[in-house]
């Protein structure tokens, strides 16, 4: 059960704001004994955050949240203190974007049809009408949800036992905020009998309005809760996001993304050497749908490339593999171009980009029919660098999220963070709206930390030093965020440019599986963690156990540190020899 459904069970959630510490724990016996084991201390009052601590420590199952967090300062003392839900008085995106990247719930305040717009924007299905009473009351609560039938609301400000009927006549109302039931002058008077009391006689009004309540299903399972649990507090409670793969083996794979010319000097020049390059094509998603033909999938590559000469070198390099390329979208000026330049030993690689401007990063979306691109597919791949391009890249991507979940298609995102196209904050505001719709995600040792925030402790890349502890808890809270199925994470430690040790671990939501580690001397490294989410895709549609469908995965991407391009041109039956046992590498005759 998560923080939201948790609110929901209680129905009324007391409003607290406490001039003593002292009355937090006798307030809170009074409270849970009187069978509202919950409140909402506001952050009006100094202390607010050692009251919500004192209650926690009394009764550690209480569900005890931060009211009135006016900043992100008051968030970190809130949830230090033990809070598990936040509620801001107003709708302040910053607030709303920290909470995101803390994963604790929030429910910032709306009033008006557009803060309400805007929280559906960013991904919230659960909001607080606050004034209740003073902003127009159940009127204007109706009004307000009307075009917004999928929101969820917490009226707050007003609410009586007199009038808290009307608001649970309507159906979406997952609870109300009352301060009501806190007797000010019996808190002055030590009398906290008194509220226990009140607070039996709300809990019995409240049975009595629940019975009555003529819901087809409970709440919790007629909204879609914002990100899955959300709640740091949940480990495993992500049953809305559990996928059936029974049925996908010998169905489509769509990759959707920019496909880019890459031109490098000849083997290891720097670019200040080069006379000549050497062009072929790559990019996150094609390289995935690559793989996927080389294993003998049925997969598509969606993007746009101009009609010219170059367009068409693109497509080609795609279609020579068994890439289907009749979903690509011809128009646009250019094509996208990355420079590479290979490190050896101690010197890294380097990337230059040269893609403004590219045919996908103006496309609209007006391009895409995903209708018709869904048609007999059964799983979506996109990385987190499509929607960087622009912004319109980052809507058509949510639209396509949507339009797959609608059909029942799983979705697979790599989170591939790319400093050079975004910052990190802009990133995790895209990232936090597409992720809510994501099944499988694929991480690195760096991408969760910079996009989310969720770093793996006591873990240096560049040293070649990896906790896998640390790995354990950051794929743990991606899932309590987001709900996925599975989250994967590949895990390279850095000897040099030229020699890894690569591996990577599965979560399942139950158990961990981690998978051997291989000693790599690289030929080229660019791919190789798109090689991995082919792989990995590969194997889960084949229904691979979550122990098998790592191994497989690591060894793909292991083989393809070997391969020169971006591409991958390995068979099953290489990725199985060598997931099996055989790194040899002996000649085969």
């Amino acid at each position: 059960m998560n923080t939201y459904e948790r609110i929901e069970k209680c129905k009324m959630i007391p409003v607290i704001a406490l001039d003593n510490v002292a009355d937090a724990k006798p307030l809170a016996k009074a409270l849970y004994e009187g069978g509202l084991p919950c409140a909402e201390v506001t952050f009006r009052r100094e202390g607010a955050n050692l009251c919500i601590k004192a209650m926690k420590e009394a009764y550690p199952d209480m569900l005890v949240g931060a009211g009135t967090v006016l900043n992100t300062t008051q968030v970190d003392l809130a949830i230090a203190a033990g809070a598990e839900f936040i509620v801001s008085p107003g709708f302040d995106e910053n607030v709303v974007s920290y909470c995101f990247k803390k994963g604790i719930c929030v429910i910032p305040g709306v009033s008006t049809a557009s803060e309400v717009a805007k929280a559906y924007s960013l991904g919230l299905r659960v909001v607080k009408f606050f004034p209740a009473e003073a902003a127009g009351g159940v009127k204007m609560l109706k009004a307000l949800s009307a075009p917004y039938n999928m929101m969820t609301f917490m009226p707050t400000g007003g609410i009586s036992m007199a009038n808290m009927d009307s608001y649970y006549k309507l159906k979406n109302v997952i609870a109300c905020g009352g301060s009501f039931m806190i007797d000010a002058e019996a808190i002055r008077e030590g009398n906290f009998e008194k509220i226990k009391e009140l607070t039996k006689d709300v809990a019995k009004a409240l049975e009595e309005i629940d019975a009555s309540r003529m819901f087809s299903a409970p709440l919790s399972e007629s909204i879609e809760y914002p990100f899955g649990s959300n709640d740091a507090s949940e480990s495993n409670d992500n049953s809305d996001k559990t996928i059936d793969l029974s049925d996908k083996t010998d169905r489509k794979v769509i990759t959707f993304g920019e496909l880019m010319l890459r031109l490098a000097p000849e083997g290891y020049l720097r670019f200040v050497q080069a006379d000549a390059f050497e062009a072929t094509f790559g990019g996150g998603e094609a390289n995935v749908s690559i793989s996927l033909a080389n294993f003998g999938a049925d997969t598509s590559f969606v993007t746009k490339l101009p009609s010219h000469e170059i367009g068409q070198m693109a497509v080609n390099s795609l279609r020579k593999y068994g890439v289907d390329t009749s979903l690509i979208v011809r128009g646009g000026k250019r094509v996208g171009i990355y420079y590479l330049e290979k490190g050896a030993s101690q010197r890294p690689s380097m990337v230059i980009y040269d893609r403004a401007g590219s045919a996908i990063a103006e496309a609209s979306k007006n391009d895409f029919d995903w209708d018709k691109i869904f048609d007999g597919a059964g799983w979506f791949h996109f990385t987190g660098i499509t929607p960087a391009l622009s912004d319109e890249l980052a809507e058509i991507c949510l639209e396509a999220c949507k339009k797959a979940k609608e059909k029942g298609i799983i979705v697979s995102c790599d989170l591939n963070y790319r400093n050079k196209l975004w910052s990190k904050e802009k990133a995790g505001e895209v990232m936090n709206k597409l992720c809510q719709y994501v099944d499988v995600c694929i991480s690195n040792e760096e991408d969760a930390n910079d996009v989310f925030g969720i770093k793996a402790e006591n873990t240096d890349v560049t040293a070649g030093e990896i906790n896998s502890e640390g790995y354990k808890y950051v794929a743990e809270e991606l899932r309590k965020r987001f709900g996925f199925s599975y989250v994967a994470i590949t895990l390279r430690e850095s000897i040099s440019a030229s020699d890894n040790r690569w591996g990577a671990m599965l979560y399942d939501g139950s158990d961990y599986y981690f998978s051997k580690k291989y000693n790599v001397h690289i030929v080229d490294r660019v791919g190789g963690g798109d090689s991995f989410g082919a792989g990995l895709i590969y194997s889960l549609m084949h229904n691979e156990s979550p122990a098998d469908a790592i191994e497989f995965a690591v060894a793909a991407s292991c083989l393809k540190h070997s391969i020169e391009g971006d591409y991958n041109f390995v068979s099953v039956d290489e990725v199985k020899k060598l997931a099996q046992g055989d790194a040899s590498g002996r000649v085969q005759r």
